[in-house]
């Protein structure tokens, strides 16, 4: 069982599917996105980005590493790892040091990969 002490040494966001946010989001640690944003998402500090599928994002993404299953029209900014998963559909820019597209994903992208 999880105590109110656990808790507060949590560094996970989770947004769920019918949420629904419209502005920018800042956010630390690990966090699983699959409801809809349109605005910014920053990810601060070490902390990974999932956009599970069914999640819509229309705006700027600013992380580490992101694992895209969802929806992405915009601008993709990682210093890390970008994967583009195969039920992903992604239209806009992606700028990372390192990209991955697997089967099946759907992209209309100009991207820019290169390791530091």
């Amino acid at each position: 069982m999880i105590d109110d002490q656990d808790f507060r040494k949590f560094h996970y966001n989770i947004l769920g599917v019918k949420s629904q946010v419209i502005g920018d989001l800042i956010l630390s640690g690990d966090a699983i996105i699959t409801s809809s944003v349109e605005g910014s998402i920053e990810v601060r500090d070490h902390g990974k980005l999932i956009l599970e599928r069914g999640s819509f994002i229309k705006g700027k993404i600013k992380a580490i590493d992101l694992e895209i299953f969802g929806q992405v029209e915009g601008e993709i900014e990682c210093s890390g790892l970008v994967s583009v998963r195969s039920s992903a559909n992604v239209v806009g820019t992606i700028k990372s040091a390192r990209l991955v597209i697997y089967p099946g994903a759907i992209v209309e992208m100009t991207a820019d990969s290169q390791e530091n």
